[in-house]
């Protein structure tokens, strides 16, 4: 005599295919979004200076918009806008630097001059890795760059 050990009688074909249906439909419904269709973050990155008597100097600012494209790729569009101070010997330039997190950096630079400018930069990143965004000037002894705080945009 054979002796089924389940607790209860087994399910038709039917039942199991309608049951596995039901479990596909929610595993996918608690999957995480796949970086394809990641949000797309706001960005905003600053860097300023001001003189002893609290004048600005420069105010250079990237305000736009990083976001995934594809899993190793990514976007960052928006607009650079700087001021700097006129009393210079040379024209003075306005960067904004762009990595994957720990890549190598890369610019966009321009003369203050000729800000506000559009960006819009497709680079590649480490699988759904994050993206550093910051600004700078040639605010420096001669005509060194100075930069803003980096900014960490996770964009999955």
């Amino acid at each position: 005599m054979t002796t089924n050990s389940s607790a209860g009688p087994r399910p038709t074909g039917r039942m199991a295919r309608a049951c596995a249906t039901a479990l596909a439909a929610v595993s996918a419904a608690l999957l995480p979004v796949s970086s394809a269709e990641a949000a797309t973050l706001d960005a905003h990155v600053f860097y300023g200076k001001t003189d002893g008597l609290g004048n600005t100097q420069y105010d250079v600012r990237f305000n736009g918009t990083v976001s995934s494209d594809g899993p190793r790729n990514y976007t960052v569009k928006g607009v650079l806008d700087a001021y700097c101070h006129h009393g210079t010997i040379t024209g003075q330039s306005v960067t904004l630097g762009y990595r994957n997190w720990n890549g190598t950096w890369k610019y966009k630079s321009y003369w203050c001059t000729d800000t506000p400018v559009n960006i819009d930069v497709r680079s590649e990143r480490h699988e759904n890795g994050s993206v550093e965004l910051v600004v700078g000037a040639t605010s420096g002894i001669a005509n060194t760059y100075q930069y803003g705080n980096v900014e960490f945009y996770q964009i999955g």
